[in-house]
């Protein structure tokens, strides 16, 4: 069973493994704070039982007027845990919080245009 809950302070000790994929953009430790203190809604964390960590979505919302919208900056799922649809269900809670939270128009997404398996996921 999967539980998906707000990211706090102590998963940053915790995420590591799930961010050694070449795909997953990583960051240094302050940017991953001031996301958790300015947009704490948009910082989730999918766990196992046991408690392991099996991905997580990061985003924000952003931009003015009819630009408002929400913005995934970081999604990703540990490779053992990948084909079971868990970034979509992270991408569309991202999306109804920007949604009913913060009425945003939309949700972007940046994506290297090398990264197929997250293009396919977004094609869905």
């Amino acid at each position: 069973m999967t539980t998906i809950r707000r990211f706090c302070c102590n998963d940053l000790l915790r995420f590591a493994s799930v961010n050694f994929d070449h795909l997953t953009e990583t960051f240094n430790m302050s940017f991953y704070m001031t996301y958790l203190a300015r947009w704490p809604d948009y910082f989730h964390v999918a766990e196992a039982p046991g408690n392991r960590v099996m991905g997580y979505i990061m985003g924000k919302v952003e931009g003015q007027g009819e630009s408002w919208h929400g913005h995934v900056t970081a999604v990703t799922v540990a490779p053992e845990y990948r084909r079971q649809q868990l970034a979509k269900k992270l991408m569309n809670l991202l999306e109804d919080i920007s949604d009913k939270i913060d009425k945003g128009y939309f949700v972007d997404l940046f994506v290297r245009a090398s990264n197929t398996p997250a293009i396919k996921i977004l094609d869905m």
